[in-house]
């Protein structure tokens, strides 16, 4: 019998992509990256798995968003921008409450991916360990699959200028510890995606 959690998490990754139905490849990356990275730092092998089926939903919320907006090739203004990130407090929104351990892992993912390190971030402004570890992990992830994936709205980066990315980020945007193992993890990341 399936985990109702895992079971309710693969629903509402078909809700994600079915709302941008180019996610699919992105959300499935995002989940093998986070749960290599978790693993690579010592969790538990419980904590990874649930990590790889929640992570595909940090960004739920979006589908409160209009493609439009998500689509659009260009600067937003103000105005869409702040729309755009209320994806992180609806996403919480959806998921908060439950008591499957992976969907309560979603949610904190969904609602603090976006909260930097040095506490720039959003919805809160958490900083260090104050975020979630697994959006901590989730976040890292996700920028760097964004960055290596062609958007409507740039190119993809090639694996060195991403690599110098994810250092300039480190201690701002991201955990230190976090960006050393996720660097040391790339070779192994790639190798295993060709």
């Amino acid at each position: 019998m399936t985990d109702p959690g895992i079971e309710m998490a693969l629903r509402l990754r078909r809700a994600c992509e079915a709302h941008e139905s180019e996610l699919g490849s992105h959300l499935t990356n995002v989940a093998r990256y986070t749960a290599e990275l978790a693993r690579h730092i010592g969790l538990s092998d419980a904590f990874v798995a649930d990590l790889h089926y929640a992570t595909p939903l940090h960004d739920l919320g979006k589908i409160a968003v209009p493609l439009e907006l998500l689509r659009r090739p260009g600067a937003l203004t103000h105005e869409e921008m702040e729309l755009v990130k209320e994806h992180t407090v609806v996403g919480h929104r959806i998921l908060q409450g439950s008591e499957w351990p992976v969907i309560r892992y979603a949610a904190n993912i969904a609602l603090s991916h976006h909260e930097n390190w040095d506490g720039t971030g959003y919805p809160h402004g958490l900083s260090g360990e104050s975020i979630p570890i697994e959006a901590r992990l989730c976040a890292l992830a996700d920028v760097y699959d964004a960055l290596r994936s062609r958007r409507s709205y740039k190119r993809p980066w090639p694996e060195q200028e991403v690599i110098h990315e994810l250092r300039r980020l480190s201690g701002t945007k991201f955990e230190p510890r976090l960006v050393e193992a996720f660097l040391e993890l790339i070779p192994r990341l790639e190798a295993s995606a060709a």
